[in-house]
């Protein structure tokens, strides 16, 4: 096996993006040619080379040409982060087709909406059931039996150029509408070649893979080892759920980079490491990094900072010599959150107020961007095109600018701040949340007349969501919660719904967002009638979610989602558990069993399972200080 043995400082980072030219099917293919042995992509014991990846990518586009797909068809990719995954992105690809990329463990409802708009002509699956399509026409291939009736040797490929369209990425959108990134082989190829070269990546590297599979971080996460025909390493779900279980993954697997996203890589660079390890650079995004990291780490923590319409746009580690890490960052400069860096080559960032006006230098203003790997703009919503991306003012005729809908400003030294968005979409728990598709979806209920969903800090400065709600008939939050939960991934649904006889207007006629949510807002989270809690361990449950979520009174029937907890919070009360009972619980049953009586009797189980071992010691009451000494974030 070959050997990592260059150190990010030997690597060459500079770059012209206009030379970097190919297709990355074609990349993949050269690699598995020159180098057929070397280990492409490995998820738990099961690896594949990348000859024997290039072989079943074969086999997998040619039954999808057989089925229909040419080039530019829409192909849905309905598979979890997996091997199978990499095989369906690259067939797509090489078929000629556009990787439309659907998370399974996002609510049906959303995947059929967004189906409902790209209308793909195929949709590949894995073990996961597949959306329902009674109308028949699409081919539906279950890619995880690896029962594909193509022979690569008898089909001829399309030749791909950089303008073929290569991926519609469907994220959030306004008014229930999914939003579909259009973006072209340039994209792909600038962002993930141009990525590998700034990150420092050979074909030693060995790298992880620990986004959701639907969304765009994952095209940033694979496609750049891929590149360079490096390794990826696809980590379990239950791994990602613990800072401290995903460093030892990150240790055992002997990974060389990772991509974190923010507020588990705030967590996560904050633990002890060990003095040498293969980790050589750990890269933190997809939300405000508001932490430095200790500067005696044994790798680099570097931020980047990007988006669909854009792919990367800055980077900390750009350039190498002038990076901005917590290991050269001087004492001034940890007195004022992270910057993202400087923009990556190819890219201008300019900072503009009053649609186009450039702002003082040094003042804070809406980010756009200038790239030569822009997207093409959204399927179906020319609209919205027209409006995020304009004609450039300040380049070459013909050239274009995006709307980042980014606040942020330029520091004297050049290095770019990113100060949160500017429009209606927010980031909550280090994902992209559109707060016009969670309204469109409570204004559903046929209970709610009116509704406006706002933002608001939690004790712990995280940013949550609070929906405000004129009922047309009397309906209790947690039903609304329980309507929310069903029809929205987890961190878009809010933590509280505030009942108002009328949302508040300005001089416009307009909902005035700017005076919600209430002060008030922390008592409409959703709880069930009180009961007291009985008994030693159901009252030391409701003292840890009391302070874990940050309510005034928990009830023995209340329940831990319910009230606003998260799986980051789970996290800490797992740990909470262990300390308090001396048991381990799992996360998967903190979250099924969260009402504190529910939990108790789970943890009163565990206590007693084996009648041979002797019994725990009893449990002695602590404050809620001292029973959370141990879990709060470094």
């Amino acid at each position: 096996m070959e050997q990592y043995s260059r150190t990010i400082e030997d690597q060459d980072r500079t770059f012209d993006p206009s030379h970097l030219t190919g297709v990355l099917p074609d990349r993949v293919r050269e690699h598995a040619e020159a180098f057929p042995d070397r280990p492409a992509v490995r998820r738990g014991q099961t690896q594949l080379t990348y000859a024997q990846l290039d072989r079943r990518v074969d086999r997998l586009a040619c039954t999808l040409i057989e089925e229909g797909v040419s080039r530019g068809s829409l192909v849905a990719i309905h598979i979890e982060r997996s091997i199978e995954w990499v095989v369906a992105m690259l067939a797509t690809l090489r078929a000629g087709g556009v990787c439309m990329t659907l998370d399974p463990r996002s609510p049906l409802e959303r995947i059929e909406r967004a189906l409902e708009v790209a209308r793909p002509v195929a949709l590949l699956s894995g073990q996961m059931p597949p959306p329902s399509d009674e109308s028949n026409e699409r081919a539906t291939i279950r890619v995880d039996h690896g029962v594909l009736t193509g022979d690569g040797n008898r089909v001829s490929f399309p030749e791909l150029g950089e303008d073929d369209l290569a991926y519609a990425v469907h994220t959030s959108g306004s008014e229930g509408r999914p939003k579909i990134v259009l973006a072209q082989h340039r994209w792909l190829t600038i962002g993930a070649a141009g990525g590998a070269l700034i990150n420092g990546t050979t074909a030693h590297d060995r790298g992880s893979w620990l986004g959701p599979a639907g969304a765009g971080i994952a095209i940033n996460e694979v496609c750049g080892l891929l590149w360079m025909g490096a390794s990826i390493h696809i980590a379990e779900q239950e791994v990602l759920t613990s800072p401290v279980d995903l460093r030892a993954w990150l240790l055992e697997n002997r990974i060389t980079q990772t991509f974190v996203i923010t507020p588990i890589g705030e967590v996560l660079q904050a633990l002890e490491w060990p003095e040498h390890s293969e980790l050589r650079l750990m890269t933190l995004g997809g939300d405000r990094l508001n932490r430095w990291g200790p500067s005696g780490l044994s790798f680099e923590v570097a931020v980047s900072y990007g988006s669909l319409e854009a792919f990367q746009i800055a980077n900390s580690i750009h350039p190498w010599d002038r990076r901005c890490t917590p290991t050269t960052a001087s004492e001034e400069l940890r007195r004022s959150p992270p910057p993202v860096g400087r923009a990556l080559p190819g890219v201008r960032v300019h900072v503009l107020e009053n649609d186009l006006e450039r702002t003082p230098a040094g003042s804070i203003g809406e980010l756009w961007i200038e790239s030569n790997s822009l997207s093409l703009g959204y399927m179906a919503d020319s609209a919205l095109t027209a409006d995020r991306f304009r004609p450039n003012p300040f380049g070459a005729p013909g050239s274009r600018l995006y709307r980042s809908g980014d606040a942020g400003r330029f520091r004297e030294d050049g290095l770019l701040e990113h100060h949160g968005r500017i429009d209606g979409i927010v980031k909550v728990r280090g994902n992209r949340v559109e707060i016009g598709e969670v309204e469109w979806v409570l204004g559903g209920h046929p209970d709610v007349e009116q509704v406006c969903v706002a933002t608001a800090s939690g004790r712990d400065q995280r940013t949550q969501l609070v929906a405000c709600v004129v009922a047309r008939n009397k309906v209790d939050p947690i039903e609304l919660r329980s309507y929310a939960a069903l029809r929205l991934q987890d961190f878009m649904v809010p933590i509280a719904y505030v009942l108002m006889d009328a949302l508040p207007m300005n001089t416009n006629h307009k909902i005035d967002r700017g005076a919600l949510p209430p002060a008030d807002w922390e008592r409409w989270r959703p709880t069930r009638p009180f009961r007291e809690p009985k008994g030693d361990t159901e009252e030391t449950l409701a003292a840890l979610y009391t302070d874990l979520i940050g309510v005034e009174r928990v009830g023995a029937d209340d329940g831990f989602l319910e009230l606003g907890g998260d799986s980051l919070l789970a996290v800490r009360l797992r740990v909470a558990l262990e300390s308090e009972f001396g048991i381990t619980v799992p996360l998967r049953e903190i979250m099924e069993r969260s009402t504190v009586s529910g939990l108790a009797r789970r943890v009163v189980e565990l206590r007693e399972k084996d009648e041979g071992e002797p019994l725990l010691p009893p449990i002695v009451r602590r404050s809620k200080d001292e029973a959370t000494r141990g879990i709060r974030e470094p």
